[in-house]
Parts: C-alpha cells; sequence; structure tokens
C-alpha cells in the first residue's frame, strides 16, 4: 500500500510539472504571429459578369493578378466594389461599398492586402475585360426558319422558310405579321449570379398585329393538329423581361404572364444539319426543343417538318 501511495505521488508531481511548461494554445491563436496571410479571396465590382480569376504571381509572391469581367464599362468612373473577402484579420486599402479607380488606357488598378502581422504586403493588379452587352438596342425580324421533320436518315428533314407558300398561314395573321414588328432591348444591370437583365418591348409594328401561328395549308391523311403557337410563340408579345447567362450562352424570355423561353444567339454564318443548309445573314434566335405531334409522321410533307414534328426554330434579327 505504501508503495502505491508514492506511486500517485510520484505521478501527481510529474503532472504538475509538465503543465506548468506546457504553453498555451489560445494565447498563441490570440498574439496571432501564425497569421501572414494576405489574400484576396474574392472580389466582385458593380456591373460584373461571372467571378473574378484570382492568381498569385508564381515568380513572385508579393504580386498578385485578379481578371473581372465588366458590362458596358465606363471607367473614366470609379468602379463601386460590391463584395471583397480578404485573408483573415488582414487589411486592404479598399473594402466593399468603396470604389477603385483604374487607368483608361490600360484598364488597370492596384489593391494592397496586409497580413494581420502587418509584415510584408501583396499588392494584386485588378485588370478589367469589358463586355459589350450588344443584345442592347433595337432589332428587326427579318425572318423565321424552321429545320424540322421525320426519318432524318431517310432525308425526311430539312430547313422551311415560314414565308416559302402564303397558303401556309392566314394571309393577315400569319408569321408575316411579324416582318414589320421590333424588340427594343434595354439593358438594367447583372445579377449575383453574373447575368446580365433588362426588359424586352415587342412592339407590333405599322400593322398593329403580332403573328398568330395557326396552319391553314393541307393537312395529310389522319393529322388533326393546327395550332402551332405553343412552339412559335417564343418571343412574348409586348412586355416581357430577358436575362442573359454568359456561361451557357443561354437568353431566357420571361412573360408578363411568367412564361418563360429560353433560346441561344447565332451569329451570321451558314449552319448545317443532315445535309441541309440554312444561311443567317445577321443574327438569329435559335429555339431548340420544340414539341412534336409523334415520333413517326407524314414524311416528306411540309405539314411533318413545320407542324408534326419541328426541331429548331429561327427567328432571323437585324440590328438598326
Amino acid at each position: 500500500m505504501k508503495h502505491y501511495k508514492a506511486f500517485i505521488l510520484f505521478m501527481v508531481a510529474a503532472a504538475i510539472s509538465l503543465g506548468s511548461c506546457q504553453k498555451d494554445p489560445q494565447k498563441e491563436v490570440e498574439k496571432g504571429d501564425w497569421n501572414k496571410e494576405k489574400r484576396i479571396i474574392s472580389l466582385s465590382f458593380e456591373r460584373q459578369a461571372g467571378d473574378a480569376s484570382i492568381s498569385i504571381n508564381a515568380d513572385d509572391a508579393s504580386r498578385g493578378t485578379i481578371e473581372v469581367t465588366i458590362v458596358n464599362p465606363d471607367l473614366s468612373e470609379p468602379l463601386l466594389i460590391k463584395k471583397m473577402e480578404i485573408s483573415y484579420g488582414a487589411t486592404a486599402s479598399v473594402a466593399a461599398g468603396q470604389t477603385l479607380a483604374f487607368n483608361e488606357t490600360t484598364n488597370t488598378a492596384e489593391i494592397t492586402v496586409t497580413a494581420a502581422t502587418g509584415g510584408a504586403s501583396r499588392v494584386y493588379t485588378v485588370s478589367v475585360n469589358p463586355l459589350v452587352e450588344n443584345l442592347e438596342g433595337t432589332w428587326e425580324i427579318t425572318g423565321m426558319n424552321i429545320f424540322g421533320g421525320t426519318g432524318a436518315d431517310y432525308g425526311g428533314v430539312d430547313f422551311v422558310n415560314l414565308f416559302t407558300d402564303a397558303s401556309w398561314w392566314n394571309p393577315t395573321t400569319g408569321p408575316a405579321a411579324e416582318l414589320d414588328n421590333t424588340l427594343e432591348f434595354v439593358f438594367e444591370g447583372v445579377d449575383d449570379s453574373g447575368c446580365t437583365y433588362g426588359t424586352c418591348t415587342h412592339s407590333a409594328g405599322a400593322d398593329g398585329l403580332y403573328a398568330d401561328f395557326v396552319w391553314v395549308g393541307s393537312i395529310p391523311d389522319g393529322q388533326t393538329v393546327t395550332d402551332v403557337n405553343y412552339n412559335y410563340r417564343k418571343i412574348p408579345a409586348g412586355e416581357s423581361t430577358w436575362k442573359r447567362n454568359y456561361t451557357d450562352g443561354t437568353i431566357t424570355f420571361t412573360s408578363a404572364d411568367n412564361v418563360t423561353t429560353t433560346c441561344t444567339m447565332v451569329e451570321s454564318g451558314t449552319i448545317e444539319y443532315w445535309g441541309k443548309t440554312l444561311t443567317i445573314n445577321d443574327n438569329a434566335f435559335k429555339f431548340t426543343g420544340l414539341q412534336s405531334v409523334g415520333s413517326w409522321g407524314p414524311i416528306y410533307d411540309v405539314y411533318d417538318k413545320v407542324v408534326y414534328a419541328p426541331w429548331d426554330f429561327y427567328v432571323q434579327i437585324k440590328k438598326r
């Protein structure tokens, strides 16, 4: 028993001795000598599209580079910083809510970040890549084309100009009613996801009409569908809003009654599907994923391509 008590006393004394030599980790954290970080973690300006690209120079750790894309920038005025995150405890020469002035010749500015220890700093060069939102402005509708049909392997598909035969539609309210229509896009800003957005006014033109896409041409035996507004009333009539996603290239319209349609913008050139070609003269909105009546229709008939099984819809446009 005496030996046991002596052992316990020895262990207690050893623990006290070790404890008296041990550093308090909390004091080390509070002192902050460990924190030499001086990074810009994220940065966002007003009218910025997408995320900033941030890196530290490989050959000089005291320098860093940041690239941002700004929509319709006016660098004669400083840019407002919407969000900015830096290393814990560090300080920077500017902060969120403040502005940063850029050199109009080089499109660059500098931000200096100093670590919590107050030691060496890192200077980031911020470069602006200008992005002009080319949707902004007034556009004329100049044409409408469909690619569609069943039996692609048997030559059943093709491009069709909706104005090729006047007998396909009502002469007053068919697609031709939109050839005097205009689309006025107003750019309003950039959202938190880096998408540009604004309003679109689809004006009816001098005739005051929008197209009513109801097929009045010949109908193959066994077919009954004639009203195809669900496929071709893609650009809302009157007032709508738009959002452009530069990551996937889509433009989304939202009508006044909250119906959304999505397209991509096609530049001038020639498009080829299954050996068939379409010429885009200026620009076009391309709408895909159109609804088919069935999987196998009246092959080779124009009804098959336009009504029964349309694939893609191109609204050709030209900027004023």
